[in-house]
């Protein structure tokens, strides 16, 4: 799921609770109070909260005081020196603050994508194993099924087991004379057509084990929604590219 998880790295969740633990929430009442650093209060369920995220035991829980008393006076000397103040500061927050739009939305996106793999998949996969695979990436989009028999492209011959996963995980569900599409990267998509399988010279290839090769389908077919899904995104979009002059 190359294109999915650069996106979804962007920034852990680790980070988001880490930085959230930075801002100010709500003034504890004198009984939530578990700690104050020069007048500044940190809550009982902050400390819980903070104590549940890093594993904190209930022994180790000096250490995790120190660990939030030292934070604490970190960030008042930050003020004190008006870092908070800074464009730089600004910039780290709006890019946090967008990075962390984009990682809830990515995560919510993908468990939302369907990933079921048949046995016909794998069934088709391991029958174009070790056989020489012609294809054709068409100039254009066809319109119908007619149109892909006689469309022109860019044809290849090669060996199945040496192309890239994504245009092996393609062609597994074709047979020849079909055609699919294929989303890359978000951005754009090609129509791939299978035109003809040989034999191999050397039939010898290695046969992949199932349930790894049902991990691939999965990841593929994620992927490939998750493009098809920003592709529409941006064909929805009013996008003006400024070119400035000078």
């Amino acid at each position: 799921m190359k294109y999915l998880f650069i996106i979804l790295a962007i920034v852990s969740l680790a980070t988001v609770l880490s930085l959230l633990s930075f801002l100010p929430g709500k003034t504890p009442t004198k009984d939530e109070i578990a700690i104050s650093v020069n007048g500044r209060d940190i809550a009982r369920d902050a400390v819980a909260l903070e104590g549940a995220r890093r594993g904190y035991h209930a022994k180790e829980q000096s250490e995790l005081y120190d660990t939030l008393i030292a934070r604490e006076l970190l960030i008042q000397e930050a003020e004190r020196q008006a870092i908070h103040k800074e464009e730089s500061f600004r910039k780290s927050l709006k890019e946090f603050y967008e990075s962390s739009l984009i990682k809830i939305l990515l995560d919510r996106k993908n468990e939302q994508l369907e990933s079921k793999v048949g046995d016909e998949e794998i069934a088709g996969y391991l029958a174009l194993t070790g056989k020489i695979v012609t294809f054709t990436r068409l100039d254009a989009i066809p319109k119908s099924h007619e149109d892909a028999e006689v469309a022109g492209g860019l044809t290849n011959t090669a060996l199945f087991n040496d192309l890239a996963t994504p245009m092996r995980m393609l062609l597994a569900s074709l047979r020849p004379g079909q055609y699919a599409i294929h989303f890359d990267t978000g951005t754009e998509r090609y129509a791939v057509r299978l035109d003809d399988i040989q034999p191999a010279p050397d039939p010898s290839a290695p046969q992949m084990d199932r349930q790894r090769l049902a991990a691939m389908f999965e990841d593929y077919k994620r992927e490939q929604q998750m493009s098809q899904w920003l592709t529409d995104l941006k064909q929805k979009a009013t996008i003006t590219i400024h070119n400035g002059k000078e």
